[in-house]
């Protein structure tokens, strides 16, 4: 992501140091050591975008965090999660929303590019 976007700063955030060749890390590249369960108010209002991938099985009150992540977001930033579907694990009730429509502005633009009606 860094090498595809040089202007941008990218932060990678892992529980545990990840092998990797130091000196291939482009510059505008850092990489922190974090456990997002203990908290991510360092983070709050930081990140235009935020990209997660197969965190939720080790997360702590689940929608906690996902409260926590989303205030990592700059005002009209966009948080691209991709995970599991928990509901069948757990036993929290989560809320969904109908897609984003003329008539449901207030609707999730997730929903509606997932079910693929963004024209």
């Amino acid at each position: 992501m860094a090498r595809e976007y040089p202007h941008a700063q990218v932060v990678g955030v892992d529980l545990a140091p990840v092998p990797m060749d130091r000196e291939a890390i482009p510059s505008n590249c850092q990489f922190e050591i974090d456990n997002i369960n203990l908290g991510l108010s360092h983070f709050r209002d930081h990140f235009d975008v935020i990209h997660i991938r197969f965190v939720g099985s080790g997360l702590q009150n689940f929608k906690e965090r996902t409260r926590e992540i989303h205030s990592c977001l700059k005002p009209g930033g966009i948080v691209i999660w991709i995970d599991a579907d928990f509901d069948l694990y757990s036993t929290e009730k989560f809320e969904y929303h109908l897609p984003a429509t003329d008539d449901n502005p207030g609707g999730s633009w997730t929903q509606r590019i997932g079910s693929g009606k963004l024209v």
